[in-house]
């Protein structure tokens, strides 16, 4: 296994770690956080591309 990483960001896996991430792209489910935040996002583009910025507002947990 190896995982490396630069000042990039970059990160590549090998062997065993990059078959099972491979593995979880194509056969994995999202989970709920994941679509909820994806729907916020997208939320968020369509506010921008209408009004040239977006608002965000901080929650409390």
């Amino acid at each position: 296994m190896s995982v490396k990483t630069t000042v990039f960001g970059g990160i590549h896996l090998s062997g065993e770690d990059a078959e099972k991430f491979e593995r979880q792209v194509t056969y994995g489910r999202p989970k709920k956080a994941a679509k909820e935040g994806y729907e916020r996002g997208k939320l968020l583009v369509e506010e921008y591309s209408k009004k040239g910025y977006s608002t965000i507002t901080p929650r409390k947990k």
